[in-house]
């Protein structure tokens, strides 16, 4: 079932954040640095934070901005399934209702960014119809690959 986020899931987030240890790792952060800044994001104006539960447990969280100020696409800032269900095949399942329910209605147009050394995300989100579009550098100086889908709407 996905959520939107609010205050009352903080402890929840910041524990399912502090469990995510490759993410981090990957992100070049502590866990504690990790999970301090995504409580952040997710507690910021002008974005749709949204907590996936199974059971009542937190199994994956994302982050989307509906209209990017520059480019007008729909930005996917953040998605991470918990680590002990990577190769079950729920981010695909999580994926696919994400993106039914909060992004097409929103955007025909998606835009993510990849850390360089994160093969498996890459391979996951081209899978999903995105393709490299370009390096960029995040508002946190992070540099990143940035993925492109373009939905064709049928009339």
């Amino acid at each position: 079932m996905i959520q939107p986020y609010t205050a009352e899931d903080r402890q929840e987030l910041q524990r399912f954040l502090m469990d995510q240890r490759t993410f981090a790792r990957l992100n070049e952060q502590t866990v504690e640095m990790f999970r301090d800044e995504n409580v952040a994001d997710f507690e910021e104006e002008g974005t749709i934070s949204l907590i996936f539960r199974e059971e009542e447990r937190i199994v994956a969280i994302a982050d989307l901005l509906k209209k990017h100020p520059i480019d007008g696409s729909l930005w996917l800032g953040l998605f991470v399934v918990e680590e002990s269900l990577h190769g079950t095949g729920l981010a695909q399942t999580l994926y696919e209702q994400l993106e039914d329910q909060y992004m097409r209605p929103y955007q025909t147009e998606f835009r993510l960014g990849v850390l360089p050394n994160n093969l498996r995300a890459r391979r996951f989100w081209e899978r999903n119809g995105y393709v490299y579009e370009k390096d960029s550098i995040t508002n946190k100086g992070t540099r990143v690959h940035v993925l492109k889908k373009r939905l064709i709407r049928s009339e």
